[in-house]
């Protein structure tokens, strides 16, 4: 596993510093990707450290270091970049910080603060790191298991980065992989490897919002599943779309019942507009989907998580 002082730019000598508990790596944190120190990336960084400190005091192991942190996007199937619309950015929004040992993936929410989720790559489970794309700039990572995640939507400046730390980390860290060989996810209390499908930590009890809840949420209660997985301001417009739906064949029903010569158009217009409602229903759920399997705990008393994270990470 690659060392904390592990010397990242061939201009820069390695220097350690701590802000607030957090263990920092103040000569690659603070410059740009030729080991250059920039003000406005100081100020930045600071930034992002305070949004994601609740996360990284839970999540971060003994003598493990912050490089960096960058904002991005978490890949979206092409169903879903098609269907998001205007709420892209809060679908799919994403912290990445980097570390010594690995690469943590964060859901955030639009002010930058932690949706309690967790994803982890170790160095050793990194096969490649390539920037690349033109109006906006993606990363491609290459695990050794053989899958590949494209993270979009990075600061230029964050991709190059990015690419730099990852040069002289992979290969640091060859021949040290984890037993998932890619991205793992991981429990926000205690650090414990979460199983796909499984909503609640084997190690810890720590329960999560499930799929099946979601659905029944979703076709039941206009915009549910978007409140249920946290996310009002996306489920604002589709709970009145569908309050509107329910209206109008409501209408429909009643007006036909007062006129029996109007059944057959009072089926048509009752078709088409359930579709419509089934297709938004439809809509609704995958994209919740992708928030449930990304593990949201479900309500718990917040000292917990702290008490925990001390017992299990120690």
């Amino acid at each position: 596993m690659p060392h904390g002082d592990l010397a990242i730019y061939q201009t820069q000598p390695p220097m350690s510093s701590n802000m607030e508990g957090l263990s920092l790596r103040s000569d690659v944190m603070y410059t740009n990707h030729k080991g250059e120190e920039k003000a406005r990336i100081r100020k930045r960084q600071e930034k992002l450290l305070r949004k994601l400190k609740p996360a990284l005091q839970r999540v971060l192991v003994p003598e493990e270091s912050i490089l960096f942190i960058a904002r991005a996007q978490s890949p979206l199937s092409m169903v879903e970049q098609l269907t998001a619309g205007w709420w892209t950015m809060l679908l799919a929004a994403s912290a990445l910080v980097v570390t010594n040992k690995r690469i943590l993936f964060f859901p955030v929410k639009r002010d930058g603060s932690w949706r309690e989720s967790v994803r982890s790559l170790q160095w050793g489970d990194v096969e490649s790191v390539k920037p690349g794309g033109f109006l906006a700039r993606n990363v491609a990572f290459k695990f050794r298991n053989g899958q590949k995640n494209t993270y979009t939507n990075f600061r230029r400046a964050d991709a190059k980065k990015l690419g730099q730390i990852a040069l002289v980390m992979v290969p640091a860290a060859s021949g040290e992989p984890s037993a998932s060989h890619g991205m793992a996810q991981l429990c926000p209390d205690c650090r414990n490897l979460l199983t796909a499908g499984v909503y609640n930590c084997s190690q810890c009890g720590l329960i999560f919002k499930n799929e099946k809840t979601m659905v029944w949420r979703s076709i039941f209660l206009p915009g549910g599943g978007y409140f249920y997985t946290g996310h009002p301001l996306v489920g604002l417009l589709p709970a009145l779309a569908e309050i509107y739906f329910i209206f109008i064949i409501v209408v429909i029903v009643a007006n036909g019942f007062k006129s029996p010569d109007a059944v057959a158009g009072l089926i048509g217009a009752f078709t088409v507009l359930a579709f419509i409602f089934a297709l938004e229903t439809a809509v609704t759920i995958l994209h919740c989907r992708r928030y449930i399997r990304e593990f949201i705990p479900e309500k718990r008393d917040p000292s917990r998580a702290q008490s925990l994270s001390a017992g299990f990470g120690s």
